[in-house]
């Protein structure tokens, strides 16, 4: 495992080239091991790990909660062979990215982010994020363009959906195919294509994992309707510390 001083020094040192993906089996029985269970939730273990591991998705994010849990994620991987690496979106806000052959030209175009260089330009090089990691990705296209249409209109996507999902009868879960991921309305047909494909791969390998994977798709969904994602978001700004550099959440210098 990376030593934890030395990878906070310099956060580059964790970078890892992706190798020839693992056999499904090989990869459940490290990944849901002892030694890794109970250390790792089952949305980092199924989706950030091992849908990306096996090829049912090329590429995964998560925002880690310590880095502890970057670090032992990064273990994970290398033992995987995946391809990691992890950004800074922000002094104290990391983004880990885990990925396959596939994306790994695109992976070390992906930039660090500084609230140094200013709010309108932390914006801007946001919104340049987002179209980025929106690609890496290979999040629905009108998902990306919703998510860069409220950044530049200064509006909240998380609110917006948190809302929408309250009112709506009957959602369907698989618009929620991963954590974190808000589509762009309740009803996106390509979100809920992508959730529906990525269950029915692990319904032909694996019914017990494909029966978690509905679990978890419900709960991404409780997630956007109870407000989690927008706590969790808040306290990700607050860490950004954005108004220390002089200016407010709305772009507005302080007197």
């Amino acid at each position: 495992m990376l030593d934890p001083l030395e990878f906070q020094l310099d956060h580059h040192i964790a970078d890892l080239n992706p190798r020839k993906r693992r056999d499904p089996g090989n990869a459940k029985e490290f990944i849901f091991s002892r030694e890794v269970k109970g250390r790792l939730s089952s949305s980092r273990k199924l989706e950030n790990l091992y849908l990306v591991a096996i090829g049912i998705r090329p590429s995964s994010m998560f925002h880690p909660e310590s880095i502890e849990e970057m670090l032992l994620v990064h273990e994970v991987a290398q033992k995987l062979g995946m391809g990691v690496v992890i950004r800074k979106c922000g002094t104290l806000v990391y983004k880990v990215f885990l990925f396959g052959r596939e994306k790994e030209e695109m992976a070390l175009r992906i930039p660090d982010l500084y609230e140094n260089m200013g709010y309108r330009e932390f914006i801007v090089a946001q919104i340049t994020m987002a179209n980025l990691t929106g690609q890496f990705l290979e999040f629905p296209s009108c998902c990306v363009e919703s998510f860069v249409k409220h950044l530049m209109e200064g509006t909240d996507q998380d609110l917006a959906a948190h809302e929408e999902l309250r009112r709506e009868r009957g959602p369907d879960p698989r618009a929620y195919f991963v954590e974190r991921f808000v589509p762009c309305s309740v009803k996106c047909p390509r979100a809920i294509e992508e959730g529906g494909r990525i269950r029915d791969r692990l319904k032909t390998m694996d019914r017990e994992l494909a029966e978690l994977y509905l679990k978890l798709q419900i709960g991404h969904m409780e997630d956007v309707r109870l407000g989690r994602i927008l706590r969790e978001k808040t306290e990700r700004d607050d860490k950004l510390s954005l108004p220390l550099q002089g200016w407010t959440r709305r772009g507005k210098k302080q007197g």
